[in-house]
């Protein structure tokens, strides 16, 4: 059973998933075939957890292009059970949604690789299922995210995102939330329009802009080669895209990683789509992006440590070298 446990100083809340040990761990570097073996390549859907969303393929709706299924080794699980507990070591069981967004029923390993219609697709499937489950009003967050290759923490190199619903606000979105707040409450703007206008005025960092979205280097960005990908307008949440935009945005974040690939081959990265919590009152303030990480240094004893971040690629001179990428 999962637990939520909260830290007796800090009061952040840490999940203790034991049973996630058993993942299954599969990576064969060559290998770009169905394999027997692998649980989310077509043919083998009985080796899951039945689909609780399916986008079928356009040129016919009995065959699945992406499936959504729920996590046989979750994070949190579907019910909540007593635990003990005290007035000082706080736990509850880890309740909320966690589910594996198969993007394709091909083996294949790297989502640059899709087309960018098939990409569309698994944007879908992150909106649709976004929108069920923040219907629960047991859910104070939620967050689609994406780990590609071994080192960014994936346990199936079959090209896959998670998304995982919870019971908490987590630190570093409650960061965000209170910091958009404040800047409104002083300003009566949105602390992102402000960011993105100044960027788009420097141009330095820009990597990409199509219609409405901006993809760019974040000024202080904590890892090398770090993408951030937003909308112009203060939209809060991703749950509200168009099928037009969806289409606009997988073109971007098919460039993005192609790009990303381009500048640092085989690079493994993580993928994090911050939208914001469905009842918080502070949603107005929010504004939803999507990061790109790339995994290129590790996490040493500083960061770990401290919580502040080294950052060996100056986000100018990553953003120029992925604007030469793309052309």
């Amino acid at each position: 059973m999962a637990e939520l446990r909260k830290d007796p100083i800090l009061g952040d809340c840490v999940i203790v998933a034991p049973e996630r040990v058993a993942r299954p761990f599969d990576h064969e570097p060559h290998r770009s075939t169905a394999s027997e073996s692998c649980p989310f390549c077509k043919g083998n859907e009985t080796a899951t957890p039945d689909a609780v969303l399916t986008i079928p393929d356009d040129d016919s709706t009995d065959e699945w292009a992406v499936r959504v299924i729920p996590n046989r080794y979750p994070a949190v699980a579907s019910s909540s059970a007593e635990l003990p507990t005290s007035d000082y070591f706080e736990r509850k069981s880890a309740a909320g949604y966690h589910d594996v967004i198969v993007e394709s029923p091909l083996h294949e390993k790297a989502t640059r690789n899709l087309p960018a219609a098939q990409i569309a697709r698994v944007m879908q499937a992150w909106r649709d299922r976004l929108a069920v489950v923040s219907s629960d009003e047991a859910i104070t967050h939620t967050m689609i995210f994406k780990n590609e290759g071994a080192a960014a923490g994936a346990s199936l190199e079959h090209v896959h995102s998670q998304l995982l619903a919870t019971s908490f606000m987590p630190p570093e979105i409650e960061a965000e939330l209170a910091a958009g707040q404040k800047h409104f409450d002083q300003t009566e703007t949105n602390a992102w329009s402000e960011m993105l206008d100044r960027e788009l005025d420097d141009e330095s960092r820009i990597v990409a802009l199509a219609d409405e979205y901006i993809l760019h280097c974040p000024f202080a960005s904590r890892f090398s080669g770090q993408m951030c990908l937003y909308p112009k307008a203060s939209l809060p949440g991703f749950e509200s895209t168009s099928d037009r935009d969806l289409t606009l945005l997988a073109r971007l974040l098919k460039n993005a990683l192609k790009s990303l690939n381009d500048v640092f081959p085989d690079a493994p990265f993580n993928l994090a789509l911050h939208t914001a919590p469905p009842r918080d009152a502070r949603r107005h303030a929010y504004r939803w992006h999507l990061t790109i990480t790339p995994r290129l240094t590790g996490i040493a004893g500083f960061e770990i440590g401290s919580g502040s971040w080294i950052n060996v690629v100056s986000p100018e001179d990553a953003a120029a070298r992925f604007r030469d990428a793309t052309g």
